[in-house]
């Protein structure tokens, strides 16, 4: 089963005592299926899924609850919460079709008319068909208006007049980075003077677009298979600068949006948190190397994790000169961290490498650790081509980190 949208236990609430019962929950379901007692845990993740209100998260939990069905071999209950799962937006064909969780419905005769009732994205291979879709900022600030005058109704405002009626890249988003639009709205008031600064910023965004297809198309050019959906530019609460889902990528805008003139008079805290502007066009390259690892074999070890991360920092310097996170703090220190990762790379570790974790090491860094390696892998390859497709359909990431010759990488240039 891979918990779509939960990774992080991230969960939708309409209501703080709503969301509380949704932790737990969510806690009660994956202690369930750990202990495979998947009939118990089915009816949790159906429970769930009947308790929020937003279609992103809804058919998360439905299909958690299918795949748990299955495992128990309750065939039909399986097979109707599939139907809810795509009822609410399911559209994942490739993973649906992978997933072993489902394997004992593939001989069912309702498998095909499952597949059939998915309605895939339709992603392009021509860069310059990509849709940047901007409709979210306009109605982010439609919101922001009316939440100032009615703040004892922000949260339902935000909920109805932003999330509900926004896209379907912005509902992913909240599925995946937000969570709570209690805290949403909590968090923009506290922050208003911030949201109203970059206001004019963000809503000249496609001033970026030039930018951004030369970047795809700078992709495209390196990995001529690559798929390119559509771009949502959408505002959070400064939690992520970009994301995926299945149907899109995912720019949390506001996190990068400092510009010379609109960050005058801000927090100290916004000034080192928030990327400039001209960050965008690179992070959206970052993302768009995510959208394209399906190939990568799915395995629970930092090496893996750093891996993923570290081939679209790598490939996003590749195309744009620069990678999406600041590593300066590293410099001077990269040995140390280099050997600690060496030591922790096979376990299931993603939390203590992601953030900071200091006097160890800065945060990201199995990020750094991952560019280290996959920058090291193309620099020894022969065919820097044929290195690429590798880096993103890695399906032994021990035979990986062994060609990368990264060792003899990281003696010499630290």
């Amino acid at each position: 089963m891979k918990k779509l949208f939960l990774a992080y236990c991230g969960i939708f609430i309409a209501t703080f005592a709503i969301g509380q019962s949704i932790d737990n929950l969510s806690k009660e379901a994956d202690s369930l299926y750990n202990a495979k007692m998947y009939a118990k845990a089915a009816i949790v993740f159906q429970k769930m899924g009947n308790t929020v209100w937003i279609p992103a998260e809804k058919k998360s939990h439905y299909y958690n609850a299918a795949c748990c069905f299955a495992l128990a071999k309750e065939i039909d209950q399986s097979f109707d919460l599939l139907y809810l799962s795509i009822k609410n937006g399911y559209a994942n064909k490739q993973h649906l079709n992978s997933d072993s969780d489902l394997e004992i419905l593939h001989n069912n005769k309702r498998w095909n008319k499952v597949l059939s009732a998915i309605q895939q994205v339709k992603n392009t291979h021509v860069p310059d068909k990509v849709r940047l879709i901007q409709s979210d900022i306009q109605l982010f600030y439609h919101s922001f208006e009316k939440a100032l005058k009615d703040s004892v109704h922000a949260a339902s405002i935000f909920k109805n007049e932003y999330f509900l009626k926004g896209t379907i890249g912005l509902q992913d988003f909240y599925a995946i980075k937000i969570h709570d639009v209690n805290k949403f709205a909590n968090y923009v008031l506290t922050h208003q003077t911030f949201y109203r600064s970059i206001k004019s910023t963000l809503l000249d965004i496609n001033s970026l677009d030039k930018q951004i297809y030369s970047h795809l198309n700078g992709f495209k050019k390196r990995y001529p298979e690559g798929e390119f959906p559509n771009v949502y530019f959408v505002i959070g609460m400064q939690t992520s600068n970009g994301t995926v889902s299945e149907n899109g990528l995912l720019i949390g805008a506001e996190v990068m949006s400092k510009t010379p003139t609109n960050s005058v008079d801000w927090q100290q805290e916004d000034v080192d948190w928030v990327m400039n502007f001209s960050q965008i066009p690179v992070t959206i390259s970052h993302e768009i190397v995510h959208f394209n690892q399906n190939g990568m074999k799915n395995e629970n070890t930092l090496l893996k994790y750093a891996i993923v991360e570290g081939s679209a920092e790598f490939l996003a310097e590749l195309i744009t000169t620069k990678t999406d996170g600041n590593y300066a703090s590293f410099k001077g220190r990269e040995k140390p961290i280099w050997n600690d990762f060496k030591n922790e790379m096979n376990q299931d570790i993603y939390n203590e490498w992601l953030h900071g974790n200091e006097p160890k090491r800065p945060r990201n860094g199995m990020y750094w650790a991952g560019y280290v390696i996959c920058k090291s892998y193309y620099e020894a390859a022969i065919d820097k081509s044929k290195a690429i497709h590798e880096m993103l359909n890695v399906q032994s990431y021990q035979d990986f980190f062994k060609k990368s010759k990264v060792d003899v990488f990281v003696e010499r240039h630290f």
